[in-house]
């Protein structure tokens, strides 16, 4: 009788083990309607375009849920502390969302909670749209929006202020032939009356509500097997809940705003009149340069990109047509622009370039203001590249080490040891500033840039 008692025991024990082991493999399966966040393929500590479905250890989850994260400080009435991120599950074992319905949608959770859609939409408002999730330390190269202070900078806020609006008005100067301007001609006079800033909104806001626009933008992803800190994992929630933000954003707009040649057949025809037939630009490229053709500013500054691994591009060349354009095409700008170690002769030139830029113009509106604690960072801050990419002088230095150059072996050493020391001790901005005043330059619009320069990398702690 117990021999039959403790069989029966054991045999539910044993049954009771694969059940549980059962519905844990199931529930670690990926659901077939959960469709991919706006994040990308695994590239630790890198910025990349879209989060995909994974499929986890059940360990990696069980450890997740059995050590929660500290609790962090965030400021009073921050977008982290308003919605409540030190309440959320790990970011991993949450799959990126709140919900059940889709993987990485929040939408629910703000349209519920007041506190935090009011922190998202006072945060949101003022990010720019070519930025969104990159960060000062990001910049391998000048990105131009980061650089030039602009009157009536591109925000969401200002992309969601009045799309119905927009629409007219973008619709409106279409129907006027001096704003239907051909080629490469601009006419910035028009800006006003042919409503270039409604241009630029209308576009962008049809690249974020109906060309998956929100699917491309940077964004950081640490995954499980990296173990991130919790900073590192309230960040990820801070992002799912931006691009939910966006899509919610776009969810009260109607398909009636959609530029297509179904929707808007006459509209698009008109758009698409603008192109010529070697360019292959889409619908919204067309609006941004036309915008910056008109003499919107921000359009003036825009340019395009290909998103990370190639999969999708953005192909307007807005700086081409703006008031910046003698600027941005310089060679100067260009060698601001990459992330070279400090030297003097490109120092010289950066300075020229910004006390030509800096210069007060006979039209108010010609005038640009830069953001000096970047450029600061941009070129006093390591790490240091060859050109604009990270890893182009650890390949130089490979080619090298490869193809021997001729001549003596102590010869070749030197210079491999050279480029190493270039990159990887380079001088400092004091270092080189004090060369730069050795000189006893006498241009007195290039002092006045170099002192400002100075002052302010002082005062970020970037200078030594």
């Amino acid at each position: 009788m117990k021999s039959w008692f403790w069989g029966g025991i054991t045999g539910l024990v044993l049954v009771s083990v694969v059940v549980v082991l059962v519905l844990v493999m199931n529930q670690n399966k990926p659901r077939a309607d959960e469709s991919p966040s706006s994040v990308g393929e695994h590239k630790p500590s890198a910025i990349v375009p879209s989060l995909p479905n994974l499929v986890r250890e059940p360990l990696v989850q069980t450890v997740q849920e059995e050590i929660p994260l500290s609790a962090l400080d965030f400021p009073p009435g921050s977008v982290e502390e308003a919605c409540g991120l030190n309440e959320f599950p790990t970011f991993w074992v949450g799959d990126g969302s709140l919900n059940s319905n889709h993987y990485g949608h929040n939408i629910e959770v703000l349209e519920t909670n007041g506190a935090c859609r009011a922190a998202l939409e006072a945060y949101m408002s003022s990010v720019n749209p070519y930025l969104w999730g990159e960060s000062e330390a990001s910049f391998q190269v000048v990105d131009t929006f980061a650089f030039v202070v602009l009157d009536e900078p591109l925000t969401f806020g200002r992309i969601f202020a009045d799309p119905i609006g927009d629409f007219n008005r973008v619709q409106d100067a279409l129907l006027r032939p001096e704003c239907l301007l051909q080629g490469d001609e601009t006419n910035w006079e028009l800006q006003e009356t042919c409503h270039a800033d409604a241009f630029l909104n209308y576009a962008l806001l049809n690249r974020f509500c109906f060309d998956e626009g929100i699917h491309y933008r940077d964004t950081t992803i640490i995954y499980p097997e990296d173990n991130p800190t919790p900073e590192q994992d309230r960040f990820m929630w801070k992002q799912s809940l931006e691009d939910d933000w966006v899509r919610m954003k776009c969810t009260e707009l109607g398909p009636t705003l959609e530029l297509t040649s179904e929707q808007n057949p006459v509209l698009y025809e008109l758009v698409m009149s603008l192109d010529p037939s070697d360019r292959k630009k889409d619908s919204r490229e067309l609006l941004i340069e036309l915008a910056a053709r008109l003499g919107d500013n921000a359009a003036g500054i825009t340019e395009g990109f290909v998103a990370s691994f190639g999969k999708h591009s953005y192909n307007e060349n807005g700086k081409k047509y703006g008031r910046l354009s003698w600027l941005l095409k310089s060679d100067q700008w260009w060698e601001f622009a990459s992330k070279e170690p400090p030297s003097v002769d490109r120092f010289i030139q950066v300075f020229r370039m910004l006390a030509l830029a800096s210069a007060r113009r006979p039209d108010p509106r010609d005038e640009f203001q830069f953001d000096w604690e970047l450029v600061a960072q941009h070129l006093c801050a390591r790490p240091f590249y060859f050109g604009y990419r990270k890893s182009a002088h650890e390949a130089e230095i490979r080619y090298l080490e490869l193809n021997p150059l001729d001549g003596p072996a102590d010869i070749f050493a030197e210079e491999l040891r050279a480029i190493r020391e270039k990159y990887e001790n380079p001088k400092s901005c004091k270092e080189i500033v004090h060369e730069i005043r050795q000189r006893e330059f006498t241009i007195a619009p290039v002092l006045t840039v170099l002192d400002k320069f100075e002052q302010v990398a002082l005062e970020l702690d970037v200078y030594e």
